[in-house]
């Protein structure tokens, strides 16, 4: 019975789904073939055994893939990971989203602003009370709107957010480069060119899609907030969570919580 499961275990197609990324990715980004082997120094019959899933795509393998498609490699996990359990679910784009009602309990339960995204390209799915009185600009759309409220084009649109957000930049700039990074094969593309679209038209846009983020910028966080009408300046800190129980769920999690003075802006790992 042992043997079975080990089987079993060992069948689970890894290689063939993380192998559709890539191919997903490169399409979107318009390169043949022949493109990439060339930007990742292989011949071209072993990169189609790679996307086909044929070859195991290594870690040395990963990293030159990653900078065949311009990703720094410090994102290489962040990248797989946002791959191996979605790539067969590419209708999680579809509007209205799919949200258990345990999922949206448990969001109304938290006692601080909270909200369910769609990753990378911050759809806003659901949000509590809480979110939705500390940020009214940022409540979901109704069920029957043409299409989803989304954090970048908001962030990026409504004059309100620049007021109250005292690190906009910081926070805008890190949401464009996620965007632009870890969209391709995974954002359906009319809507990944309806939030460029959108933002594109504000003055700051060019030079945050175009800037890369360094990895302290990108795990960078702290959120600091003016209240409107006080002019108080609060700090908090911001968590994203993936669901994994009761199953794996195709939102994240995104909570605000209140940040103790004197945490540092990029808090390194401290064994106590």
């Amino acid at each position: 019975m042992g043997g079975q499961v080990v089987d079993e275990v060992n069948a689970i197609p890894e290689q063939p789904v993380l192998g559709m990324y890539m191919r997903y990715r490169r399409e979107i980004l318009g390169l043949t073939q022949e493109e990439a082997a060339r930007r990742m120094y292989v011949s071209v019959s072993l990169y189609r055994k790679l996307e086909n899933g044929e070859r195991v795509l290594s870690g040395a393998r990963l990293e030159d893939w990653c900078a065949a498609v311009g990703a720094p490699i410090w994102m290489l996990e962040k990248m797989v990971s946002l791959a191996m359990p979605k790539i067969s679910t590419l209708a999680r784009g579809a509007w209205p989203p799919r949200l258990r009602k345990e999922d949206l309990d448990h969001l109304n339960a938290l006692p601080f602003p909270a909200y369910f995204h769609r990753f990378p390209e911050y759809e806003v799915l659901a949000a509590n009370p809480a979110a939705n009185a500390a940020m009214p600009w940022l409540a979901p759309a109704a069920p029957d709107a043409e299409r989803p409220v989304n954090v970048i084009e908001q962030m990026m649109t409504v004059p309100e957010a620049r007021e109250v957000l005292v690190n906009w930049d910081t926070i805008v700039h890190r949401l464009l480069f996620s965007l632009r990074i870890l969209s391709p094969g995974v954002v359906a593309p009319e809507r990944l060119a309806q939030i460029i679209e959108t933002c594109s038209a504000h003055p700051e846009f060019e030079r945050m899609w175009n800037t890369p983020v360094d990895e302290d910028l990108y795990n960078d966080s702290a959120i600091q907030v003016r209240i409107p009408g006080t002019g108080e300046l609060i700090t908090q800190t911001m968590r994203v969570y993936n669901v994994y129980h009761p199953s794996v769920a195709s939102y994240q999690l995104f909570m605000l919580t209140p940040r103790a003075p004197g945490t540092p802006t990029v808090d390194p790992f401290v064994v106590t």
